[in-house]
């Protein structure tokens, strides 16, 4: 039986060894799945996920969702602890230790209101 491996750089979670998590594909609705894009840090970057689309076979694990779990009101992935570790070069910008580098890392999106279609 094929399993699930969150597509977020840098976590391996995957659904046959990590079975207490849920796996979640990419919303259909545009805006949403604009935030997710830019949360899970696959758009817009450069490289190989330069052109990321997202497939039905694409799933970020409940890990990056806020209380484990999407739900009505955790809409969007916002958990991210290895943002920016591996995506500059070497002595580029101070390492993910040092408390002045989160303001140099971007934030993600936190859960925002959409209207409704």
């Amino acid at each position: 039986m094929p399993g699930f491996t969150c597509c977020v750089p840098g976590c391996y979670n995957n659904s046959h060894r990590d079975k207490a998590l849920h796996f979640y594909t990419f919303p259909k609705d545009e805006e949403l799945r604009r935030l997710w894009l830019k949360n899970v840090s696959r758009a817009g970057v450069s490289g190989c996920f330069s052109t990321f689309q997202p497939t039905t076979g694409h799933r970020v694990c409940s890990e990056h969702f806020q209380g484990g779990r999407k739900s009505y009101l955790v809409r969007v992935p916002t958990i991210f602890p290895l943002r920016g570790v591996n995506d500059r070069p070497h002595g580029a910008r101070p390492l993910p230790s040092d408390p002045t580098a989160a303001e140099e890392l971007p934030s993600p999106v936190v859960n925002a209101v959409l209207p409704r279609s």
